[in-house]
């Protein structure tokens, strides 16, 4: 059977992303006996420097999960009103919750990580810059329960949308943009 081949810039992001990850596996197994140790203010501080790393792994090849938000949807819509729509990629899992979990993970490996961060932490859908103020509340540490909760309690509702319409959305193509309002 052949290799699957890739373009080398794909190949290149993920040895990097895989790379990354491995570094701060390391970080994370070697800081965490000391994290285990500190009061919740100095847990919390540890959990925003593992967080901002999570923020320097490139993002996997599929990190867009095929969901954008209703609102960001109705944006794009040519009669919207909205000069130039833009939509912000929301990180399904706040990084500082990521950190944290990563932290707690007894397990964790350097692909572990690259493999959590490919399923899990890396993955983002797209919102509006409003709704990302919306939804930060539900996603602070010690308040989140999981995504779906916080974008429920932030009201913002997701439409799947296939990855070949986005282009399309984003061009504002009414047709494809209907398509996925009378869904």
């Amino acid at each position: 059977m052949e290799a699957v081949k890739f373009p080398k810039r794909s190949t290149n992001r993920e040895l990097k992303l895989e790379r990354h990850c491995a570094a701060l596996a390391k970080v994370v197994v070697a800081i965490r006996p000391v994290y285990e140790k500190l009061e919740t203010e100095q847990k919390a501080l540890i959990e925003t420097m593992i967080g901002a790393a999570i923020w320097y792994i490139p993002k996997p090849s599929n990190a867009w999960t095929g969901n954008i938000s209703l609102s960001a949807l109705k944006t794009f819509h040519p009669n919207s009103n909205v000069l130039k729509p833009k939509f912000s990629e929301e990180h399904v899992y706040p990084r500082k919750v990521a950190a944290k979990l990563l932290l707690e993970d007894q397990e964790l490996t350097g692909e572990r990580m690259a493999l959590l961060f490919r399923e899990k932490y890396g993955k983002l859908h797209y919102i509006t810059s409003d709704e990302n103020k919306l939804v930060q509340p539900f996603q602070r540490a010690g308040v989140f329960v999981s995504p779906e909760d916080a974008y429920l309690r932030a009201g913002i509702q997701f439409v799947e949308i296939l990855k070949s319409d986005l282009r399309l959305i984003k061009q504002r193509s009414q047709e494809v943009i209907e398509k996925y309002l009378a869904k």
